[in-house]
């Protein structure tokens, strides 16, 4: 079911981004924080996030889950939507996993989706992000 989970993924992405699309949106950069809505089989949780984006790159960090990730740039979509692959580093005692980020800007706000996959089950996540004030 993993496997067939990525393999869908994959083909559903290849069809909407190219990892050599021009610049990235420049309005999806900049610091964004909010309130990510965690799905996983068995329950649902809320947490603060904040993203980072500057570019191909971005950070990405979750202050009460001690964890933070990395963010690159793995295409854009001509309709806006940018992709990415996280890389997650845990503090001691976390449990945060990589993931694959789609972000894209309506009214203003940053829209975020996560996937990952953990012991054989799909997590996913989203949030509406607030860009920070300069």
């Amino acid at each position: 079911m993993r496997l067939f989970a990525y393999i869908s993924l994959s083909i559903l992405l290849a069809g909407f981004f190219s990892a050599s699309a021009g610049d990235q949106p420049a309005s999806v950069n900049g610091s964004w924080t909010g309130e990510m809505r965690q799905v996983d089989n068995d329950r649902e949780t809320r947490y603060p996030m904040m993203v980072t984006l500057n570019g191909a790159k971005g950070t990405t960090t979750y202050p009460t889950l001690k964890c933070a990730g990395t963010l690159s740039r793995l295409g854009t979509a001509k309709s806006g939507y940018v992709i990415y692959q996280e890389t997650v580093k845990n503090d001691p005692g976390a449990n945060c996993i990589d993931g694959v980020v789609m972000v894209s800007t309506d009214a203003g706000k940053l829209l975020l989706g996560w996937y990952g996959a953990f012991e054989g089950a799909p997590s996913l996540a989203s949030a509406v992000l607030n860009k920070d004030a300069k």
